[in-house]
């Protein structure tokens, strides 16, 4: 995830304590599904909602004091604005063997953008991730070219990144793209020439390739397992489409197309929607003989660098450049071969995190409706540090009274939570004036059990581990009481164990957000 830097917070406002954000990505990413919403009763603390916000999930935190619900706002504000996330209708790692056809009114749409890794989607990411995976068994790094406005860089950057392989690529000098932008934030390398044409940018990336000893992708994934993965997704083709459109970019779909419905038997004409130059010389080379027989070619009128002027076809978001280019095509009885979709375009605006004064206790009355996917927080650890003079502030309790206010937060602010989902909470044991510890952790057990959740994972995070000695020596002459470095991590279910995975669904991975004219022609 990106950085996110975060001052001054902690459980009270202006504390220089911090709650660990890797551990926020890796709770969002594990126990609550894409875009869900997540609950939090003790939100004495910015973090929760801000990494919610940037992995794309709703948050609601809830916190007694007003002046540490307004600090947690100004965080929020500050560092949320402008925030981009990734939209959760396919999940980010989502690879079915035969992509879904779908029916909108009297035309079918192939969708080849539900195959998805790393976050890239599209029929090119099998061909990419199979030549990645060759780069990483050799023990070396990928190379590719491609324009500022095309999807490749991006697409091989990301899927790189995922499968931690280094990465380079050729491209036009001028303003970095959004899909330039944000291959480089995954890790990719770019090296820019003086914009011409695409065969001296090929031509640069081929020297390299052959000169570090790296794995080339080709431009416009030109290889001969770009055809073969996509000819068996002709499979699923229904009876009575009466034409195939496709976005013609590199023509190496077009050509796995044609060789599809070749093997298959099948006689459908198709038409193909030149986004750039005609690549026909790259469809001899592909395509099966007789290929001119079979397919249609017409030119799109707008120059490739310009977006189409309508990118949503029945409710379906189309990649500008590319399939959002076939809809003046489209006719009655038409399958929509959608090929892909960048990253840039599935981005959406950040949730925006919202923080309520109140008490947790109140959550229901606070939060009319609200019904959470993830139960999330981090509770005060009794009086071990007081942060107001409120009553209903559990710091100013003593412990019986602690525990008894904690509970009843725990079993009003759980019946928020959806059945068959996850609740997650992070607290440490503490001493009480005696010295002794007060057993804390197995109170929150008994505390979560009686609101009818299971014990379902545990796990230690590790705090301060560097500075243990320096902090325990004297602390143990003493008193022979062992320095404290960790916090327990609790996970507690509701409802199924595997109904709650399912809609989480695939554990998501890798960079989920992002900041967001050559004579080159079009690879994709």
């Amino acid at each position: 995830m990106a950085e996110v830097e975060i001052q001054g917070e902690g459980y009270g406002a202006g504390s220089t304590s911090l709650f660990d954000p890797v551990l926020c990505e890796l709770v969002y990413r594990w126990f609550c599904p894409p875009g869900g919403q997540v609950l939090d009763p003790f939100a004495g603390g910015s973090v929760r909602g801000v990494v919610a916000s940037k992995l794309g999930r709703e948050y609601t935190g809830i916190d007694v004091r007003p002046e540490q619900v307004e600090a947690n706002r100004l965080q929020g504000d500050t560092l949320c604005a402008g925030g981009l996330s990734f939209v959760p209708d396919v999940p980010p790692d989502h690879m079915p063997d035969l992509t879904p056809v779908e029916t909108h009114g009297d035309i079918w749409l192939k969708r080849e953008d539900h195959y998805v890794f790393g976050g890239v989607r599209g029929a090119k990411v099998r061909t990419c991730m199979l030549l990645v995976e060759r780069a990483r068994e050799q023990g070396v790094g990928v190379i590719t070219a491609g324009s500022r406005q095309s999807p490749q860089v991006n697409f091989v950057a990301q899927i790189a990144a995922a499968l931690g392989v280094k990465c380079r690529a050729h491209v036009p000098s001028g303003d970095l793209t959004p899909e330039l932008v944000a291959a480089r934030g995954a890790g990719c390398d770019l090296i820019q020439h003086q914009a011409g044409y695409n065969t001296v940018i090929v031509a640069r990336a081929r020297e390299d390739a052959v000169e570090s000893g790296w794995v080339e992708i080709p431009y416009g994934m030109e290889a001969p397992e770009a055809v073969q993965f996509t000819k068996p997704q002709v499979a699923n083709i229904p009876e009575g489409v009466e034409r195939i459109v496709n976005s013609v970019g590199s023509g190496m779909t077009l050509a796995g197309i044609l060789w599809g419905l070749v093997e298959a038997g099948r006689n459908i004409p198709v038409v193909g929607v030149c986004v750039g130059h005609p690549p026909l010389e790259r469809l001899e080379r592909h395509a099966p003989p007789g290929w001119r027989d079979m397919v249609t070619i017409v030119d799109h009128p707008s120059d490739y660098h310009d977006e189409a002027a309508v990118t949503v076809f029945r409710g379906v978001q189309l990649d500008p450049w590319y399939e959002a280019k076939c809809i003046p095509t489209l006719q009655s009885g038409d399958l929509l071969w959608v090929s892909a979709i960048r990253p840039s375009v599935i981005l959406a605006p950040s949730p925006t995190p919202v923080w309520v004064a109140g008490d947790g206790a109140d959550a229901q009355a606070l939060c009319p409706g609200l019904e959470a996917d993830l139960w999330f927080s981090c509770p005060p650890y009794g009086d071990l540090e007081v942060y107001s003079d409120d009553p209903r502030d559990l710091s100013t309790m003593d412990y019986s009274t602690f525990i008894e206010s904690f509970r009843q937060i725990v079993d009003r602010s759980t019946k928020m939570l959806k059945d068959d989902r996850f609740a997650v909470i992070v607290v440490g044991d503490f001493r009480g004036p005696d010295g002794n510890y007060r057993n804390f952790v197995s109170d929150t057990i008994s505390a979560f059990q009686d609101a009818g959740l299971t014990l379902y994972n545990e796990a230690i995070l590790v705090t301060n581990l560097a500075s243990l000695i320096l902090r325990v020596g004297k602390q143990f002459d003493v008193s022979r009481k062992l320095g404290k470095s960790h916090q327990n991590v609790l996970v507690f279910l509701k409802g199924d164990s595997r109904a709650a995975t399912r809609a989480c669904g695939p554990v998501q991975a890798g960079d989920l957000t992002t900041e967001a004219t050559e004579s080159v022609q079009p690879e994709s």
